[in-house]
């Protein structure tokens, strides 16, 4: 069992991401946790961020009861900010967004109305960091995910074969997104699927790829 210990490697890791998303000193930056959130991850989000100078703070709210009779998981639909007007309008004003939400904001119903007051949002899945760390968005596959999205927009239908027996077919082009920067595009997951299925390194470009880009997911235009 991993130690739930401060690592500088784990710090390293998160200021890489963070530099991706164009964090530059002076930044403001919220970070937005709930009180079921890993708390290692939220104190790792902080220091790096302090490490490049930014300057950030935290928006933390309880994490609202279940009322379902099954576990919610893995939905990106996180229901922590409960429509909650001054929790919205200080991550709209922050400019960037650390999401440490255990379900993540990229489809919560909140999100449309931070991303369009301009602020850039990172959701970082809530999972031990030491799985983070090898999930580090990759350039060159980010590069070939976008080739492939590239391929399939205007196509409605994909379909995946192989040697091996492999036949797998997918519905595209039915997102709701236009943006070719906004990782929840139905086309950029199909894309993202279809890298992991033809690389020859499987098990790890499935954990990257899988739930469409990886573990470290990003709405907004933060690649420029």
């Amino acid at each position: 069992m991993l130690a739930d210990r401060i690592e500088a490697k784990w710090i390293d890791a998160f200021c890489e991401v963070f530099e991706r998303c164009a964090v530059k000193a002076g930044d403001v930056a919220a970070i937005l946790s709930e009180t079921q959130s890993r708390a290692l991850n939220v104190h790792l989000a902080e220091l790096a961020l302090l490490r490049m100078g930014a300057r950030p703070f935290h928006v933390v709210v309880p994490t609202p009861r279940n009322r379902q009779i099954v576990p919610i998981r893995s939905t990106g639909a996180s229901e922590a900010i409960q429509r909650l007007g001054p929790v919205v309008t200080a991550l709209q004003q922050a400019g960037f967004v650390v999401d440490c939400t255990v379900e993540g904001l990229m489809h919560a119903p909140e999100t449309p109305d931070i991303l369009k007051a301009g602020a850039r949002i990172l959701v970082i899945s809530n999972e031990h960091p030491e799985a983070l760390e090898r999930m580090v968005p990759d350039t060159t596959l980010e590069k070939r995910v976008r080739a492939a999205a590239r391929m399939l927009r205007g196509t409605k239908r994909m379909r995946v074969t192989s040697k091996a027996g492999t036949d797998l077919g997918f519905v595209t082009g039915e997102g709701n997104c236009n943006d070719p920067d906004h990782a929840s595009c139905d086309t950029d997951a199909a894309a993202a699927r279809l890298l992991a299925m033809e690389s020859s390194h499987i098990p790890s470009l499935v954990k990257v790829c899988d739930g469409m880009c990886s573990a470290w997911e990003v709405s907004g235009a933060i690649f420029e």
